[in-house]
């Protein structure tokens, strides 16, 4: 008989415990406990089993089951205690792939391509785009100034002209709030801004005073040419605009102007010198 069979069976025996009492209250077969007290190892299924076995049955008598699974490796030949290690896996390490230089050249080159063919074709849809454009208006430089005739040139009539005798007050005048004007020593009056609101009268005359002046004159309107011919002493022309009115005189001193009923004076002091004129002025 083995000494741990010998304490096993000696502490039941002391508590009064029966084996088939002790084989109900572990809950292990009476068979294995009998082999359990005789030392009969082989007669019970595996190594870990008796283990289980004898730190059972040891707890239920009372008695310490480290010693007596200790006391059981002895008697079964093994000098080392038993070890159980968890399987572990070993940790997963993270590999980078570094990009090697042919690699990042070549992405590069891609990308520059991809650019200039990017750029290249938005400049050739630019260029398109702006030769389909239709072409834009370009005004025609002013006609020379034309010789004084024998006969009156004809004058160009347009809607907005009207020819009115010398002393007749325009029509459709509106009143013009503007401070008082100063006549410099030069003889040009100070100008003064109309309304913003109010549409622009505008009043061409070339005065009787010396006799026989003449002028070319060409007038426009928001634009548009609303008169271009010669102008004789006595004639006085009436135009109206909305935005803007430029005069062209070949003969400034004989041209007298009048913007919403306040006199501008003559559009130049120079005879035979064309001026340009323009309301408001720039």
């Amino acid at each position: 008989m083995s000494e741990l069979g010998a304490r096993l069976r000696q502490a039941r025996e002391s508590q009064g415990l029966s084996l088939a009492q002790a084989a109900t209250d572990t809950r292990i077969l009476l068979q294995s406990l009998s082999a359990l007290e005789e030392g009969a190892y082989q007669r019970l299924p595996s190594d870990v089993v008796i283990r289980g076995f004898i730190r059972n049955y040891a707890q239920y008598l009372g008695l310490p089951a480290d010693e007596l699974i200790e006391l059981y490796r002895r008697e079964r030949g093994v000098s080392d205690k038993i070890r159980v290690v968890p399987a572990t896996r070993p940790p997963r390490t993270r590999s980078y792939v570094l990009p090697s230089f042919f690699g990042v050249f070549f992405v590069t080159v891609a990308l520059v391509g991809m650019a200039y063919v990017l750029l290249n074709a938005t400049g050739r849809f630019r260029e398109d785009s702006v030769a389909g454009a239709p072409a834009t208006a370009t005004v025609p430089p002013p006609s020379p100034l034309p010789t004084a005739t024998a006969g009156r040139a004809p004058a160009i009539v347009v809607p907005t002209r009207t020819v009115v005798p010398a002393g007749t007050p325009p029509p459709g005048q509106t009143a013009v709030i503007a401070a008082p004007t100063s006549e410099p020593a030069g003889g040009a009056a100070t100008t003064a801004l109309p309304t913003p609101a109010a549409p622009i009268v505008l009043e061409v005359a070339v005065p009787a005073a010396r006799g026989g002046e003449t002028s070319w004159v060409r007038i426009q309107t928001d634009g548009n040419v609303a008169f271009e011919g010669i102008m004789r002493a006595g004639d006085r022309q009436i135009f109206q605009a909305q935005r803007r009115v430029e005069i062209r005189a070949g003969n400034p001193p004989d041209v007298q102007v009048t913007v919403n009923g306040l006199q501008q004076g003559a559009l130049g002091q120079v005879p035979g010198q064309p001026v340009n004129w323009s309301w408001p002025p720039n």
